[in-house]
């Protein structure tokens, strides 16, 4: 599969860092995200993209597969950050545009760009199984880990349902006009949903099988690289120290 979540997961899987603790990889990524939505945009976020491209490559994510999958969040913020610029009056009506708000929206995009990208970062280094595993860990309950990981499994269902079913509807031109689109576009999502519906019911009568909450068995136990976390902290604290010299100086 080459869509979403499956080709991330695949990505994960053939990361450098796939064996590393997820808390290592916390420390840095949401070390980045905290950054990015309490320090000034400038400098903090040309650096934190930096360091979240230096780990990216350093974990061996491809740098293309970073960017196929940062456009869906671009397009996102885009819009969000172009609707903070624009105020609307009434009596009488009218759109105002100020530069406050330009500037005000262009921080608010980059804050997010940064955040979304150490996002990225982390689940495309980090098999989501390993951080099921880091959620037992740490005291979640059980059932709720067992219905995190039927959602998980229910979305690469559903991907590969849209796929398949897709694909037979183009090899049989259901979308060469407008009407015939239409009709294939309405087919194609009651497919996807009765066989969805279908799936989670299956996957709820196993889990009922098993009894909610008894723990998957777990290979291996990843311990913590203090090195990696300590080399974190000290780059984070870098990018504060540098963002602080820079408004003390401006």
């Amino acid at each position: 599969m080459s869509l979403g979540a499956a080709t991330i997961d695949s990505v994960a899987w053939r990361s450098r860092w796939r064996h590393r603790s997820v808390m290592e990889k916390v420390v840095l990524f949401g070390g980045v995200v905290t950054l990015a939505l309490a320090l000034p945009p400038w400098p903090t976020v040309p650096l934190l993209v930096a360091v979240c491209l230096v780990a990216a490559r350093r974990a061996g994510v491809p740098m293309a597969h970073l960017a196929r999958c940062a456009r869906a969040p671009a397009v996102f913020i885009v819009l969000a950050s172009a609707s903070t610029m624009v105020s609307v009056g009434f009596d009488p009506f009218r759109l105002t545009l100020t530069g406050s708000a330009v500037l005000h929206a262009i921080a608010v995009g980059a804050r997010a760009a940064a955040a979304s990208l150490a996002m990225l970062a982390f689940a495309s280094s980090t098999p989501m199984t390993t951080v099921m595993t880091s959620l037992r860990r740490i005291g979640l309950p059980a059932p709720c880990v067992d219905v995190i990981v039927v959602m998980y499994r229910l979305i690469f269902v559903l991907l590969e349902s849209v796929s398949t079913i897709r694909q037979a509807q183009v090899s049989r031109q259901g979308y060469t006009t407008l009407r015939r689109g239409l009709q294939s576009a309405g087919l194609l999502t009651a497919a996807v949903l009765t066989r969805s519906w279908n799936r989670a019911h299956r996957l709820e009568i196993g889990l009922s099988g098993r009894d909610f909450g008894i723990s998957t068995p777990v290979l291996e136990h990843t311990r913590i690289g203090w090195r990696f976390v300590v080399i974190s902290i000290g780059v984070l604290l870098a990018v504060q120290v540098a963002t602080m010299s820079w408004e003390s100086f401006t």
